[in-house]
């Protein structure tokens, strides 16, 4: 009992903190097209492929209307890509050695720690519009790919040592807050973000390439 009580008045203490200093938190989540480009040209990407994310997110005012945004997110994506010459592929079993023409869908999951400056309007009716631009911040937790060849075809294969532990890059988007009461709204948004590192390893290839991550998601959440 003595436990729970304190429980409370911790979350009581983070909240009563969170309105003095001019916090906004709250929990979104973003379905989202996410697909792979290489500055190779025997290495070809093979089209979008849909994740998800979620999480919480918290805007720090040191305005009215400006705010540093961060939170953090749990965010399953990937990509396709195609190897015009074989290559070997260091799975967690075993490295696999692919023929030429072969495709590797990656399935990665991260978690996101977005670092972005918003720009708020003023409320229109019961609406407020904004803009956000930063940068994302990834940490893998989990990795698994499908493997295809003209010989084989694997799924679920674990594919951490060939993902980078750290991602990261640009992103901006834009977007409404719905008002239904006086702090609580709906937010919807869009937002694009585009990678600065080379997300694949290039450990166990021939070629030496650049792969990055570019993303489109839609956002809703419940601020308060």
């Amino acid at each position: 009992m003595k436990r729970t009580f304190f429980i409370i008045a911790i979350l009581i203490s983070i909240f009563s903190l969170a309105q003095a200093q001019n916090i906004r938190m709250g929990i979104s989540a973003s379905p989202q097209a996410s697909w792979f480009t290489s500055d190779v040209a025997s290495i070809e990407s093979e089209g979008a492929q849909a994740g998800f994310s979620f999480g919480l997110i918290t805007d720090f005012f040191f305005t009215e209307r400006y705010s540093f945004s961060t939170g953090i997110m749990i965010n399953n994506t990937g990509g396709t890509l195609s190897y015009a010459d074989s290559l070997d592929f260091k799975a967690s079993d075993k490295v696999y050695n692919l023929g030429e023409k072969s495709t590797i869908k990656y399935k990665i999951q991260y978690v996101d720690i977005p670092l972005t400056f918003k720009m708020e309007s003023n409320k229109i009716g019961y609406f407020k519009y904004y803009a956000q631009f930063g940068v994302i911040n990834q940490i893998r937790v989990g990795a698994s790919a499908n493997i295809t060849d003209d010989t084989q075809d694997f799924s679920g294969v674990g594919c951490k040592d060939e993902v980078g532990l750290f991602h990261m890059g640009y992103t901006i988007g834009t977007g409404a807050l719905y008002y239904f009461s006086k702090n609580t709204a709906i937010s919807l948004g869009a937002s694009y973000s585009n990678g600065f590192i080379d997300i694949t390893s290039n450990k166990n290839k021939d070629v030496e390439d650049k792969t990055t991550l570019k993303n489109l998601s839609l956002s809703v959440g419940l601020l308060f």
